[in-house]
């Protein structure tokens, strides 16, 4: 009855869409937002949840989900607090999915409620379908950012995505879980999607009319330095993770040779030509050039024998599927002979002698 139970459970999560929603602010225009994604996902076929995580804190978000409660079973509630921000509300939302599927928007009319159906069933084919906008109004720090953050994105993982700030974005609910252990914004979760071997593919979805996004869009100086500590920390934890030594040599052995060389030059005009070596910068230059080198080089070191020590399960794949073909002739011989019953084999000759002798005494 349990196993019965569990089966059923498991069937109900497959068929679950779980959809996860992070609000934040004063919660304006919250409440008219999902009664405007309510139709699309009632008409959608299977069985959804929505999952709103907001601010604590935020009375005009509360108000707005408790005159939605009321009347939409399919609503739920997560209220954090402290607010630590949208990108761990992300991924508290889904460390509380039920559903296999999860789909991600965000609290502002970016996309138009029937681009909804598009994403989803881009999952037909795809562990993760993100959304592509077109014509949305950007000015000029935005158009650079867009270009400066995508430009990266190529650079360094030889992945391109049209548009990685698009928040509008559905996937597997294991895939999710994996690509947000790092815990860097949520606009990068595609990029570590793809990187991880999962099938990442965009589609393109309708932008809300009259959309500008000078009107949501703050320019946050700190926000774009994190944002480039996200990109080195995501360089270094999907390239280098299981081989720290080609990231920590690649830095320190160019300042080796520079310190090698620079040292051999000056050794060169001390035996040869006379020169001085006392009071010169470049001496004190290049023996700081080849100490640095060398320890950077040692904490690479130090990294691989953690690494080998520590981490022995760390897998660089996953298995997707395992096939199996039809068994030969000795396998199918060999497993018969193993699910012979040992009641049915030929007694020894001493065992047949002393059945026979228990027999003759019975019919006596």
């Amino acid at each position: 009855m349990i196993h019965s139970q569990n089966t059923h459970d498991a069937k109900a999560a497959s068929e679950l869409l779980t959809v996860i929603v992070t609000a934040d602010g004063d919660g304006k225009g919250l409440k008219e937002l999902l009664s405007d994604f309510r139709p699309v996902l009632d008409a959608r076929p299977e069985p959804y949840e929505l999952v709103v995580v907001y601010e604590q804190s935020s009375s005009g978000i509360t108000q707005a989900l408790s005159a939605l409660q009321d009347s939409w079973p399919n609503l739920k509630s997560i209220g954090q607090r402290p607010w630590a921000g949208e990108d761990a509300a992300i991924k508290h939302g889904i460390g509380q999915a039920v559903g296999d599927i999860v789909l991600t928007l965000p609290s502002w009319r970016e996309i138009e409620p029937g681009s909804i159906n598009a994403l989803l069933d881009g999952l037909s084919d795809a562990d993760m379908v993100v959304g592509k906008r077109d014509k949305v109004d950007r000015n000029g720090i935005q158009k650079f950012r867009s270009w400066a953050t995508h430009g990266l994105l190529r650079a360094l993982f030889q992945q391109s995505f049209s548009d990685v700030f698009c928040r509008a974005r559905a996937g597997r609910r294991d895939v999710f879980q994996k690509v947000s252990e790092l815990g860097v914004r949520q606009h990068f979760l595609p990029l570590i999607a793809a990187s991880e071997g999962y099938k990442v593919k965009e589609v393109d979805v309708t932008v809300m009319q009259n959309l500008n996004e000078q009107d949501i869009y703050k320019f946050k100086p700190h926000a774009h330095v994190g944002a480039l500590v996200d990109l080195m920390t995501l360089f270094v934890g999907l390239k280098y993770l299981r081989r720290p030594l080609r990231f920590f040599g690649s830095v320190g052995v160019p300042l080796i040779l520079v310190g090698a060389l620079l040292t051999t030059y000056l050794v060169i005009e001390r035996l040869f030509f006379g020169a001085a070596l006392a009071d010169r910068p470049a001496l004190v230059f290049a023996v700081l050039m080849l100490v640095l080198g060398i320890q950077i080089v040692a904490l690479g070191l130090v990294g691989e024998i953690i690494i080998f020590s520590s981490s022995r399960r760390l897998r660089s794949y996953e298995i997707d599927q395992v096939l199996r073909g039809r068994p030969t002739a000795a396998e199918e011989a060999a497993s018969e002979r193993t699910a012979r019953p040992r009641d049915t084999e030929t007694p020894p000759q001493g065992d047949r002698q002393q059945a026979d002798i228990r027999s003759d005494i019975a019919d006596a």
